[in-house]
């Protein structure tokens, strides 16, 4: 996929949300083919003219997408149209009602409006970035996600270590921001406003591998300093997720 321009998310947008599906496959491979098949959406005309920015989330039974799109007030109808047409041109299937853009507080469980312009645009550009991942080296992408999340975070390790070296090769997205723009991007990363609320990672290890570990997540002792897993241990944790990481596998 072309690379997407980058626009600043204004905390005034309108925020919309659409879940559908494409494939009627079983879960992770529906859900992997509903993404290739919205990206022609990303890059019309009309889509780069009215939505200000985007994420991505798995939903349904992990066969299906969450999008959610940020929109000036006066693009609405437009940006409604446009979904609507794409949609049913394209054999998508909405699986739960959609909700149409309104005003609202996206960081309201990560870390309260005070954090509102920060996390919409980290979540745009995690999107974008993750598109690039997932087109360019799945597997890699997924075992990339995996270990960081048993082995690096775990561990509290430099995350910049482990993703630079992915990012640089499979991302568009990523070598064409500034260096203080990637700076940025891993400080967000690495957010918790809220020590019982999930990192703001979790959103972008959602997207690329498909799944987290919620429950471990809202336990206290997570972000303490732990050992970090074996990838046999982390084969264990991935295997229901329907892929293995290679003993010799590297970020």
């Amino acid at each position: 996929m072309r690379n997407l321009k980058i626009k600043r998310v204004s905390k005034e947008d309108f925020w919309g949300i659409y879940y559908v599906k494409r494939d009627l496959g079983e879960k992770w491979d529906s859900y992997y083919s509903t993404i290739d098949a919205l990206r022609p959406l990303f890059e019309l005309e009309t889509f780069a003219r009215t939505v200000t920015g985007f994420y991505l989330n798995i939903c349904g039974d992990f066969d299906s997408v969450r999008v959610s799109y940020f929109v000036d007030e006066s693009d609405v109808r437009t940006v409604l149209s446009m979904f609507t047409e794409f949609f049913r041109d394209n054999g998508f299937v909405e699986v739960k009602e959609s909700s149409p853009p309104k005003s609202y507080v996206v960081a309201g469980s990560y870390g309260g409006e005070e954090f509102e312009e920060r996390i919409r645009n980290f979540l745009v550009l995690e999107t974008l970035i993750g598109l690039d991942l997932i087109e360019t080296d799945l597997l890699h992408s997924r075992c990339l996600f995996a270990t960081y999340r048993w082995q690096v975070r775990r561990a509290l390790l430099p995350i910049q270590d482990h993703f630079k070296r992915a990012f640089e090769r499979c991302s568009l997205t990523w070598n064409s921001l500034s260096e203080e723009q990637r700076r940025q991007f891993f400080v967000d990363f690495e957010e918790r406003p809220d020590p019982q609320q999930v990192d703001w990672g979790h959103l972008m290890v959602n997207l690329v591998l498909g799944a987290d570990w919620f429950d471990e997540l809202r336990d206290p002792h997570f972000f303490a300093p732990g050992k970090p897993m074996t990838i046999a241990q982390i084969n264990q944790l991935v295997r229901p997720l329907g892929f293995q990481i290679p003993p010799d596998w590297r970020p």
